[in-house]
């Protein structure tokens, strides 16, 4: 997007980069919904653990969810290591990006965190990522 918007000097411009946001937008829509995602590390989440994995005793972070996962598939796990997972559906709503299947994914997530990461900037370049995305003001409702 900062490409984009980088090379505006005129009111067309701007419109064309306004356009140009909205289809990378319903790209990304399209491709999550579609699961046509290049590989499943484009979906990670990467966190460093802060500490051993038998220190986390009062909640369990999502990380450290998924590095139980990769524990009990036998990987020696320590502070200090990253630990690259996905969100899926079912409990416990995260898996290591390495044993994570695409039909796992839980894409309404990924698609909530599309639209809470472009809305504010859609919004300053009056936007609308429903609208974009295709939802008429019927849908919104239901």
């Amino acid at each position: 997007m900062k490409a984009q918007l980088t090379t505006v000097k005129t009111p067309a411009d701007f419109e064309k980069a306004k356009k140009d946001i909205a289809e990378t937008v319903r790209d990304c829509y399209q491709q999550l919904k579609r699961r046509e995602w290049d590989s499943m590390s484009d979906l990670a989440f990467n966190v460093v653990l802060g500490e051993d994995i038998e220190h986390y005793t009062k909640t369990t972070p999502q990380h450290v969810k998924a590095a139980k996962i990769l524990r009990e598939n036998g990987a020696d796990l320590k502070a200090g290591d990253l630990i690259s997972f996905v969100k899926i559906s079912r409990e416990p709503h995260v898996k290591p990006v390495e044993l994570a299947t695409r039909n796992e994914v839980d894409v309404d997530k990924y698609i909530a965190y599309l639209q809470s990461t472009f809305d504010q900037v859609l919004d300053a370049l009056g936007l609308d990522f429903e609208e974009i995305i295709g939802l008429t003001k019927l849908e919104r409702f239901l």
